[in-house]
């Protein structure tokens, strides 16, 4: 039985026409980006960095829009 993940895989060397080294870098990268954007975004909302950093961090269209999330997660 093929698992999700290597279902996805399989799938995306086939779409991509790229060799497997080259896919898996990219999709560390892609990954590490996401992550870093959701720890300095939990940070954020933690209080553990100001807003001021978090804007130098992630820009401050991607602060506003958390920001507004988190005024319609209120109402």
């Amino acid at each position: 039985m093929i698992k999700p993940l290597e279902k996805e895989l399989e799938y995306l060397l086939q779409e991509a026409g790229k060799e497997s080294t080259i896919l898996l870098a990219e999709a560390m990268e892609e990954g590490i980006h996401l992550l870093y954007k959701r720890y300095v975004s939990d940070a954020y909302l933690a209080e553990k960095i100001d807003r001021k950093k978090a804007i130098q961090l992630l820009g401050a269209s991607a602060i506003e829009e958390l920001e507004e999330a988190c005024r319609a997660e209120e109402m």
